[in-house]
């Protein structure tokens, strides 16, 4: 697999699930150095006890305990997962956690969601091609209520001029992470033109790790189809490798 596989507008579903597969066993070990970022990501939710959040490819669940705990025995956390392999490794985590009786996970395409309870908040890690999906973003907002917050953790490109080696070292380790390059500059832009405000608070690894936090849109659009009935183009999640790879490299 080369990166000219992504210079392409929309994700891959097949390559995507053909994708983690093979990467599931050993995601965890990629991801291990970059907690701080997901808890900050968690924090900037604001969660109290008794709301419902949607980990959105929440991948082998690593996020899922301290959104649990953010939001007590009285709130609802449901994690939204596609890859079966992924998934698997999501529920195990719950059951060695004893939270497999508060927490949920539904295998699904985000595109696919089944109608759920309109959840108060959404947290995204690392799902960059979920943002470049339309069909993805209508069903995130069918599935929460007007105006929830959302904290969205991901990788971007830093200027070319005199970021190119870490863009192109970046894009090369997410290659099989992502599917799409599209919007790497500012992978929120598509969530930004369908309505939701949105603010970067907080950026790291020389910019090239991003957060943004925010509201989705208060008036939802009568086309959305909260029955879930739109195409299907599955989601997958960016790769925290890069990062980590960049990281060890720093330190």
């Amino acid at each position: 697999m080369t990166m000219l596989d992504n210079l392409v507008p929309r994700p891959d579903p097949a390559r995507a699930l053909a994708n983690y597969r093979v990467l599931a066993a050993g995601y965890d070990g990629t991801c291990r150095y970059i907690a701080p970022l997901r808890q900050r990501a968690i924090d900037a939710l604001m969660l109290t006890p008794g709301e419902s959040v949607l980990d959105i490819a929440c991948g082998t669940g690593p996020t899922l305990p301290s959104l649990a705990r953010a939001v007590g025995s009285a709130g609802r956390v449901i994690g939204v997962e596609l890859s079966p392999q992924m998934a698997a490794l999501a529920k195990a985590r719950l059951l060695a956690e004893g939270l497999s009786g508060s927490v949920h996970i539904v295998e699904a395409a985000v595109e696919a969601m089944p109608p759920l309870q309109p959840a108060d908040a959404l947290l995204l890690c690392y799902t960059h091609d979920v943002l470049q999906s339309p069909a993805a973003l209508e069903r995130l907002i069918a599935c929460a209520k007007p105006g929830a917050r959302i904290a969205i953790l991901g990788m971007k490109t830093v200027p070319w001029l005199w970021g190119w080696p870490l863009n192109l070292f970046n894009m090369y380790r997410a290659r099989r992470y992502m599917t799409t390059f599209s919007s790497l500059a500012r992978p929120w832009q598509r969530l930004e033109q369908r309505g939701a405000s949105l603010r970067q608070v907080h950026t790291a690894l020389w910019g090239s790790a991003y957060i943004v936090a925010g509201t989705l849109p208060h008036q939802i659009d009568a086309r959305e189809a909260v029955s879930g009935q739109e195409p299907v183009a599955r989601h997958c999640r960016q790769s925290c490798q890069p990062h980590l790879a960049i990281r060890r490299h720093s330190r």
